[in-house]
């Protein structure tokens, strides 16, 4: 007989952000045209505004020295968010993701230590 049709997992995502400075991490398949959007939106959805002389930050791809896993970063080194700014990071973030990648938030946590870190997983509608 034919063997029963195997259910496919969609993609996962990770985003873990942190502030002051807001820094984020992106683990997952990401496209990489959501990320130079992610690029764009991020420095002005700060409380303060980016310096004019220097470029934004941007994201940089990276792998663990673990375990070999690919993962984009960015610092917005010199940036501010107070809670409004982090909300609105927040929305910036989600809207790009739905927009661009057609990412849905599945789950999310928080830690505050020494920065405040968020953890947000997201799963692609297939």
């Amino acid at each position: 007989g034919v063997p029963p049709k195997m259910a496919t997992t969609p993609p996962n995502l990770i985003v873990l952000m942190s502030f002051n400075p807001p820094s984020v991490v992106l683990i997952g398949d990401i496209k990489e045209r959501t990320v130079m959007h992610l690029n764009e939106v991020l420095p002005a959805a700060c409380t303060t505004s980016k310096d004019g002389r220097r470029p934004p930050p941007a994201f940089q791809k990276k792998t663990h020295k673990t375990n070999g896993c690919e993962y984009w970063h960015v610092e917005l080194t010199g940036q501010y968010c107070d809670q409004v700014g982090v909300s609105y990071l927040f929305c910036v973030l989600f809207d790009a993701l739905e927009q661009e990648g057609h990412w849905v938030l599945k789950d999310t946590n928080a830690l505050t230590a020494d920065r405040e870190t968020y953890k947000f997983f997201f799963v692609k509608r297939l």
